[in-house]
């Protein structure tokens, strides 16, 4: 096995990151970098184990993702799918089994193996009605997939239709690597059909940036033109659709959006072309409430220092 290197690329939830606070971002993709190894020294350690937490509606988007591309792989095999009774009460015993490891702190010794959750790491005061609230919210989702008219469609669909299901991939703008997951993707008539399930409440969020970003993914993988792109979002809690036609999208702008969050990340490298990051050049956010939300808090400089009361 070769030695792993760190190498620099971007992707949305990268860029995320690096918006929300540059020291969350220097944590996150330099801090914890090796703390897989036993050998690591213990601070490395516990950033990588603190990487690895979700937040508990960041949780409900995992799992109901995964069992929505659990569904998908099934319903391109067998062209059917098992009853969504059986498939809720799987998702409720999946939800318990993470919450008992992640009271436990299981993630601790395996960060990889056993959900972690923000809540249970700072001991966040989440009442159990919440908790219940956010697994109906995640049961909701699965049902209003089933209800879906698209899943005829997906029924009928050739094996040599489906392009890709929750596969993470990768294209280049201006010789960086920008990494795409798409949630499922196939062919229609001349058309390719993009799905983005969205678990959150929030139906007013701007996502014409991810919506670009796999628009000139797709240009670039299978030669489609813009004017035969389709992606479509899914809002699951409410069961509504919004479409965006590759045409319409300015895809000039979202690279030009692209290329600057490239250069603002590597302006703050010590060393750009081995991507090396000191921690001390890495500032911190002025918005306290990225500061209550994140990982890291307990090892941030600032939030030890009096200036997040």
């Amino acid at each position: 096995m070769g030695i792993l290197r760190n190498e620099f690329s971007w992707s949305k939830s990268r860029n995320e990151t690096f918006q929300s606070c540059p020291r969350r971002y220097w944590f996150h993709y330099y801090g914890s970098w090796g703390g897989w190894d036993w050998q690591s020294d213990s601070r490395t350690r516990q950033i990588y184990v603190l990487k690895q937490l979700h937040n508990r509606f960041a949780w409900i988007g995992v799992k109901v993702h995964k069992v929505l591309e659990e569904l998908l792989h099934q319903l391109k095999k067998s062209k059917s799918l098992p009853s969504y009774q059986s498939v809720a009460e799987n998702l409720q015993n999946r939800l318990r089994q993470d919450y008992r490891d992640s009271r436990d702190a299981n993630y601790r010794v395996r960060p990889k193996r056993f959900m972690g959750l923000v809540e249970h790491e700072y001991q966040l005061p989440v009442n159990n009605e919440e908790w219940r609230a956010l697994a109906h919210q995640a049961q909701t989702c699965v049902k209003n997939f089933y209800q879906l008219p698209l899943l005829n469609q997906l029924k009928n669909l050739d094996p040599s239709e489906w392009l890709e299901l929750e596969e993470l991939n990768s294209f280049q703008i201006d010789g960086c690597k920008i990494w795409v997951s798409l949630d499922a993707c196939y062919r229609s008539d001349s058309q390719i059909v993009l799905l983005d399930w969205k678990t959150g409440k929030s139906e007013k969020a701007d996502h014409s940036l991810q919506m670009g970003i796999y628009a000139m993914y797709a240009l670039e993988k299978w030669g489609i033109q813009p004017n035969h792109i389709l992606l479509k979002e899914f809002f699951l809690t409410t069961g509504k659709t919004r479409e965006h036609e590759g045409k319409s999208l300015n895809l000039e702008r979202v690279q030009k959006y692209v290329t600057n969050s490239i250069q603002q990340m590597l302006t703050l490298l010590s060393r750009p072309e081995q991507n090396q990051a000191d921690e001390s050049d890495f500032g911190f956010t002025e918005d306290m409430a990225q500061c209550t939300q994140c990982n890291f808090r307990k090892l941030c400089p600032k939030w030890h220092s009096g200036d997040s009361e």
